[in-house]
């Protein structure tokens, strides 16, 4: 008797079958992986748009005992005592420092100050992320130089 080398067809059809399988698979795993990969960027960059913005802000409030905030068009601007002024550009998505762009990819910005225990506080609402999908936001409460 002849010694026999090679595969029939069914077994040629269970090989195609499994190999299909396990390319099926590791397509659907590595669109899994880029897209997390994608969503965790624009979340790393909308978490470091906020903290430009803070890190600014922060050393405006602590130098100065008032400000003022107006509200027009979905535009918002902050003036502090010292001239320092802030513009958020709705249709920019931007903020600005003195006329720098601190921040962009600011899908929201609002706000507001308040007198609470003779302490001026300018409350903010602010959410980053891309085009119309806030990403990161937050609420914040600065407390302006009370001393």
């Amino acid at each position: 008797m002849k010694k026999e080398n090679g595969i029939t067809l069914v077994t040629l059809i269970v090989y195609l079958m499994i190999v299909s399988a396990i390319l099926a698979a590791l397509t659907n795993l590595s669109s899994h992986i880029y897209k997390n990969i994608n969503k965790l960027g624009i979340e790393n960059l909308s978490a470091e748009e906020f903290n430009k913005f803070n890190v600014n802000f922060v050393k405006s409030v602590k130098a100065n005992k008032n400000a003022t905030v107006t509200n027009n068009n979905q535009n918002v601007t902050i003036e502090f005592d010292d001239g320092t002024t802030y513009n958020y550009i709705n249709g920019e998505n931007s903020i600005y420092k003195n006329k720098i762009k601190i921040a962009k990819n600011i899908n929201y910005f609002t706000a507001y100050v308040q007198n609470i225990n003779n302490k001026n506080v300018i409350h903010v609402q602010i959410g980053t992320g891309k085009k119309d999908t806030a990403v990161f936001g937050k609420t914040i409460n600065y407390v302006l130089k009370y001393w």
